[in-house]
């Protein structure tokens, strides 16, 4: 198993992909995202094996995602009303497990059961939005648990950010900039009203 996973979100994608790689950057798992408007299905794939199913709630207080995997069914929540990102798991092996991320969402840890399993260091300066995890737990189950993390935690700061999730996530983003673009194109013609006799 990798000491390391490097995470390359490819954000210009139409139906989204994120690439987890190795030290070496040997692709290791591959997310794929479906384009559907309300709430795609994300699957985590080893090669061309299916490792996992990750699904944002549709209709939930705080966001929250629905996984199944070869580790066993289990939900990750994230807390309300924090500053900065905070996350919890119930069900399966790692019920209790945390996974909390910084002010501006580049760095983080991931914990079960009072033990760290992984530190997530953000890059700022590239081209694509790029995390180095380092696997402090390199079992099995406990890297795959990472990846799943990670997948969720990026499809959180893209629909943080407003560019959706794929699941409807920066719905409200883009209503209120197509009401602001509406209300300055509406300016911009009373304005030449006003200028052109």
């Amino acid at each position: 198993m990798p000491k390391f996973l490097n995470v390359a979100n490819k954000l210009l994608s139409l139906r989204g992909a994120i690439t987890l790689s190795d030290e070496y950057d040997q692709p290791v798992f591959e997310a794929k995202g479906e384009f559907a408007f309300l709430s795609p299905t994300w699957r985590l794939y080893t090669g061309s094996t299916q490792v996992a199913s990750i699904r944002k709630r549709i209709w939930a207080w705080s966001r929250t995602w629905d996984i199944e995997s070869v580790l066993g069914d289990f939900v990750i929540k994230r807390k309300l009303w924090t500053w900065s990102p905070q996350f919890r798991v119930m069900g399966s092996r790692f019920d209790g497990a945390a996974m909390s991320g910084g002010l501006f969402d580049l760095n983080a840890e991931i914990e079960v059961k009072g033990k760290l399993i992984a530190k997530v260091r953000g890059k700022i300066l590239t081209l694509r939005d790029r995390h180095t995890v380092e696997l402090l737990d390199q079992s099995d189950e406990a890297v795959l648990f990472t990846a799943i993390a990670m997948v969720v935690m990026q499809l959180d700061r893209r629909a943080s950010s407003g560019g959706g999730d794929g699941g409807g996530g920066g719905d409200f983003y883009y209503r209120q900039k197509a009401l602001r673009l509406k209300k300055s194109k509406a300016s911009v013609k009373r304005l030449s009203i006003l200028i052109i006799p």
